[in-house]
């Protein structure tokens, strides 16, 4: 399981195009790329907190199990959660 009082790193793939546009706004921003769009991913998952809990209870609904069980499960499967 992730710790949650860590930082995590995640490697991402994006175009040359949107790579350029984001150096760009970094730089507006007086930031390097990797730290803004971690602050752009970071404020996206805070946005959307209710909707990420309520598709994760319908989806557990669906399978008929908890979300802590669904949970447990995602964590079992690896990656970095």
């Amino acid at each position: 399981m992730t710790d949650l009082t860590e930082n995590q790193r995640l490697n991402i793939t994006i175009s040359g195009f949107n790579l350029k546009k984001l150096t760009y706004w970094a730089k507006i921003h007086g930031k390097p790329p990797t730290t803004f769009a971690g602050q752009i991913i970071s404020s996206q998952v805070e946005a959307n907190l209710d909707l990420i809990n309520k598709q994760m209870q319908e989806l557990a609904r669906l399978e008929g199990i908890s979300v802590q069980d669904l949970e447990k499960r995602w964590e079992g499967e690896g990656g970095s959660v």
